[in-house]
């Protein structure tokens, strides 16, 4: 299968110093499986970097090569200019990570879970503890076993764990998984601000694209384990094209309309098309519809978001 090719020109390549983790040539195959093909990620300081892609796009194994979890088949992992292989406990010393579900033991309280964590690691402030509890808003349920916690309180757990030894690098597998809406809004507030305020880099894999789009400055895709896409959530979505919502109908004339006019239909369901249309073309597109008899319930101008971008680097688009 051909590599795609890329939605907009490749960006500029970072200085050395700029980058936290760089992913050369990352694969791992499954036996005939290439769950991750040729990867070539860049995360540079004071990223907050989307990692998109459907379930099974290969993000998990992705996190998992870069945590040295499981080894590559091909292809290297740098983290802070070094070779993560050859310098793994120096490295991950300067990562933190929370990777798919949380696992802590259900008959120890939140607190003391996070305790043994840190001692692990060589932390031994309680304060920290305390702190990493009030910034994930378990302060108040730290002394409750954790048996007792709903997946969206362990998520917000496995934050906390991830945060405790102040990491340069924090590296999130699905972090709103369980989250309530108003869980996944405080989620992205507090990694803005830890990314704002304390200058922590975030590496984010989700399959929530609309999320993506609000928490981070820069994004990848990537399908069937190949990268589809890297660049700037910005730069991507100067490039977007304009996109109009019509609802008309009879259904079949209005699309005689579009064909005349030379409107691209993008989808269409129950009478309503998402169509590639300027907006100063808008008026003389209503009055063609009009003349033509049909019954125009909504028009109304707008552009590309990343899901639109992310259905066609996935070759998705057509996808009703």
């Amino acid at each position: 299968m051909e590599q795609a090719a890329p939605l907009t020109p490749a960006a500029p390549r970072a200085s050395a110093a700029e980058v936290v983790l760089r992913t050369e040539g990352l694969s791992k195959r499954f036996g005939a499986l290439a769950a991750v093909d040729g990867l070539d990620l860049e995360v540079r300081r004071g990223d907050i970097f989307g990692l998109l892609g459907l379930n099974g796009a290969g993000k998990t194994t992705t996190i998992r090569m870069v945590l040295r979890l499981i080894a590559p088949t091909a292809g290297r992992v740098l983290a802070f200019g070094q070779d993560v292989r050859e310098n793994s406990l120096a490295v991950l010393n300067r990562i933190g990570a929370m990777v798919e579900i949380p696992q802590f033991y259900p008959y120890l309280t939140g607190r003391k879970n996070l305790e043994l964590l840190y001692g692990l690691s060589g932390g031994r402030d309680g304060a920290r503890v305390e702190e990493c509890l009030e910034l994930v808003g378990l302060a108040t349920r730290g002394g409750d076993r954790v048996r007792g916690y709903s997946q969206g309180m362990r998520q917000r757990l496995g934050l906390a764990q991830a945060l405790l030894t102040r990491p340069e690098l924090v590296i999130l597998d699905e972090p709103t998984n369980g989250l309530d809406p108003q869980g996944i809004i405080d989620n992205r507030r507090l990694i803005q601000r830890l990314n704002r305020e304390n200058g922590v880099t975030f590496l984010i894999s989700s399959h929530l694209l609309h999320e993506i789009e609000l928490t981070c400055n820069r994004v990848a895709i990537v399908h069937q384990g190949r990268l589809r896409l890297q660049d700037d959530v910005k730069a991507l979505l100067a490039h977007a094209k304009a996109l109009a919502t019509v609802r008309a109908e009879p259904v079949a004339e209005a699309r005689k309309v579009f064909g005349l006019r030379k409107a691209e239909v993008v989808s269409e369901r129950d009478g309503v098309f998402q169509l590639r249309c300027e907006p100063e073309a808008l008026p003389d597109l209503a009055a063609a519809l009009h003349a033509s008899g049909c019954r125009v319930w909504e028009l109304t101008p707008g552009r590309e978001t990343l899901e639109d971008v992310f259905l066609a680097a996935t070759g998705r688009g057509g996808a009703a």
